[in-house]
C-alpha cells in the first residue's frame, strides 16, 4: 500500500476517494491484526472498525449533499 495519510492532501479528494483509502487502511489494519498477539489484534481490529466507519460516514455525507 502506498497511502500515508496527509491532511492537506486529504482535504482535497473526492469524497468517494477519501472513502476508498479508509477502506483501504480498513484493510491493512486487519490484516496486520492476523499477526500480532490478543491485546494488539483487538487495537488492530478496533482501528480497522473505525476506518470503516469513516467510510460510511463520508459516504452517507455524500449521499445527502447530493439530495
Amino acid at each position: 500500500m502506498d497511502y500515508q495519510f496527509n491532511a492537506q492532501e486529504w482535504s482535497r479528494l473526492a469524497p468517494a476517494e477519501r472513502a476508498k483509502r479508509c477502506r483501504l487502511f480498513a484493510h491493512e489494519a486487519s490484516a496486520l491484526a492476523l499477526s500480532v498477539g490478543p491485546t494488539m489484534k483487538r487495537a488492530y481490529l478496533d482501528i480497522a472498525q473505525h476506518w470503516e466507519k469513516l467510510a460510511q460516514e463520508i459516504e452517507s455525507e455524500e449521499r445527502r449533499a447530493a439530495r
